[in-house]
């Protein structure tokens, strides 16, 4: 199995993977050779093939490369035709390197402010792109998908925290735990992971709002792009649910759906999509202001 393969949606993000079934064919694999690209920069900022020194240097010469639209590596110069297919500029894949290279370092965010801003350079930026792809131009739909990328990270976030502590990162912001102490003192201390759990539910409510506002946007998007999106949406928010449904114990094992679950979900995402109204939470919008010069053009 070559690395490409290894990158596919197929095996690496199978809830996604579900969803894409349902793109158009002929976008489908623009879509998979992104998420290639998003995984394996993704790959070397877990700093499990590289060292951090190797890895900084690794991720600069992909600035370099994608700066100057030539690459030998094919995952790279596959992403650089995307690039200028779509016309996608290049401070957001930028923008999405220096999110993974900040991974680099012993994570700890101060304030829900250092978060979204992370949040937006590994995932707003993705779902930037991912508009891009779909041929979606207008400003408030391509913020409306930023901000389902930032709600996918955040549980992405949640399920991960263990493996993160793990890694000697923490994504939950200071100000938004209990503790705020040594982070590696968190996984072995019962009473600590119980404070963290309680945290989660506060931050996983607070998502909930992000999926929300992101609704807006998947509703005005055309049917063909539509579904899958709403499905994508839909399955990651259940994760989220799923966890909170766990109270909130993400330390015995990574919570996911299974098929059921997800083939249940999709019809529901449906449902919610023809059916259901979105209220706007105007507070997660008036946060993600600052996202706004980012994304025009």
């Amino acid at each position: 199995m070559n690395n490409a393969k290894k990158l596919t949606l197929k095996f690496r993000a199978k809830t996604f993977y579900f969803a894409s079934v349902f793109l158009p064919n002929k976008i489908r694999k623009d879509i998979e050779n992104l998420y290639i690209f998003c995984r394996y920069v993704d790959d070397i900022g877990d700093g499990g093939n590289f060292t951090k020194k190797n890895a900084i240097k690794k991720l600069s010469q992909i600035k370099s490369q994608i700066l100057i639209k030539k690459s030998d590596n094919l995952i790279i110069s596959e992403f650089i035709s995307l690039q200028i297919k779509y016309k996608i500029n290049a401070s957001i894949p930028i923008d999405l390197i220096n999110g993974v290279k900040s991974d680099l370092n012993n994570v700890d965010f101060k304030n829900n402010k250092e978060l979204l801003k992370y949040c937006y350079q590994v995932a707003g930026t993705v779902g930037y792109m991912f508009c891009k792809i779909i041929k979606v131009n207008n400003t408030k739909l391509i913020f409306r998908g930023v901000q389902l990328g930032i709600a996918m990270q955040r549980t992405n976030i949640s399920r991960d925290i263990r493996e993160d502590l793990e890694s000697n990162r923490m994504y939950l912001p200071r100000e938004a735990r209990q503790y705020r102490g040594e982070k590696k003192k968190i996984i072995h201390n019962n009473k600590l992971k119980k404070t963290i759990s309680e945290d989660l539910l506060s931050f996983l409510k607070q998502t909930e709002k992000f999926y929300q506002n992101s609704w807006i946007g998947i509703r005005k998007l055309p049917f063909k792009y539509a579904v899958p999106v709403s499905i994508a949406a839909e399955l990651y928010q259940r994760i989220g649910n799923k966890i909170i449904k766990n109270n909130c114990n993400i330390w015995d094992r990574r919570i996911h759906l299974n098929k059921f679950e997800k083939v249940k979900y999709s019809f529901f995402a449906l449902y919610k999509l023809f059916f259901l109204k979105t209220k706007l939470e105007s507070k997660i919008d008036i946060e993600c202001k600052c996202l706004i010069d980012n994304i025009k053009g």
